[in-house]
């Protein structure tokens, strides 16, 4: 996710992994499907994204991506290492 003049791509990411977690679909940073997900999965894990990009981009639109945010956004896994 990137966003030049907003609240930055974490917030992104924050707000669109809140809205899939929401509707039943948690990730990380990644996907991964496998063998084990039925065509049932995989449907409802794409109409999932579909309706979390559409609050994504309306958030975006009326720029209040840091306002719809349950929670604080996700930080970032690795820090520059201090000597």
């Amino acid at each position: 996710f990137t966003d030049e003049q907003g609240p930055g791509p974490l917030a992104l990411q924050s707000l669109f992994q809140q809205e899939c977690l929401k509707r039943g679909v948690l990730f990380t940073d990644v996907n991964n499907i496998c063998f084990s997900h039925s065509d049932q999965d995989i449907d409802h894990t794409l109409r999932v994204y579909r309706t979390a990009l559409e609050i994504l981009a309306q958030a975006i639109g009326e720029a209040d991506v840091m306002e719809r945010l349950e929670g604080k956004p996700v930080e970032p896994i690795f820090r520059p290492r201090k000597f």
